[in-house]
């Protein structure tokens, strides 16, 4: 099997909830020189995306989500476990990502919190249905510099502001920069709540924090 069906077979076994397929093909895919990059992009995202769509036509509910959370944070842990260590950088920023309050959903932002550890940054992950005033009380008392926040559902959309509205109030909104994402948010969104960022997928909300840090 090429590393490329290897790849579409873990994200089928992904989608189609199976964990043993998953762990199998995780493990050939490490005795091949793997490209985490391509992984990610090509099989777990696309994997993520699909269960995200199955949710929204409800063809799979809340257990079914969790089973596939579950399979992705192991595969993709997996494969961080046995990086070389030239791909592990020096620190770049220091991140808090939070589902907001609200929303239970958190594969895509279970990807990009994992994804901003191997490209160097400090991540403090705060899991999802996370209330504004912890995530701004994290940011503050780790020195912060981007807050990333992750709604899939509109009505929880309005936490995003409000986390925005604490830092202006405690006067931390110049200091630390608020990127956006998730299925029910938009650029229209962002500009309305006078955000930093909006991002559609995983690579996009890397290169934010990147750009916000001026690094490579």
């Amino acid at each position: 099997m090429s590393i490329d069906e290897s790849i579409i077979t873990l994200k089928d076994a992904i989608v189609g909830l199976d964990e043993d397929l998953a762990e199998k093909i995780t493990e050939e895919i490490i005795a091949t020189d793997f490209d985490i990059n391509e992984i990610i992009e090509k099989g777990i995202t696309e994997a993520a995306r699909i269960i995200g769509e199955k949710f929204e036509s409800m063809e799979y509910f809340l257990g079914e989500l969790l089973i596939a959370e579950e399979i992705i944070t192991k595969s993709l842990n997996r494969f961080i476990s046995v990086l070389p260590a030239g791909d592990r950088v020096e620190k770049k920023g220091t991140v808090i990502i939070a589902t907001v309050y609200g929303d239970i959903h958190d594969i895509g932002k279970n990807l990009l919190s994992q994804m901003l550890k191997i490209h160097g940054f400090e991540v403090h992950d705060l899991g999802n249905n996370v209330p504004s005033i912890q995530v701004v009380n994290k940011a503050m008392e780790t020195g912060a510099d981007i807050i990333a926040l992750s709604s899939l559902m509109s009505t929880t959309m309005p936490s995003q502001k409000e986390v925005i509205e604490m830092l202006t109030e405690f006067g931390n909104r110049e200091k630390i920069k608020i990127i956006i994402g998730g299925g029910s948010t938009s650029p229209e969104w962002n500009e309305i709540i006078e955000a930093d960022g909006w991002g559609e997928t995983v690579w996009d909300g890397i290169a934010m924090a990147k750009a916000i840090m001026g690094v490579e």
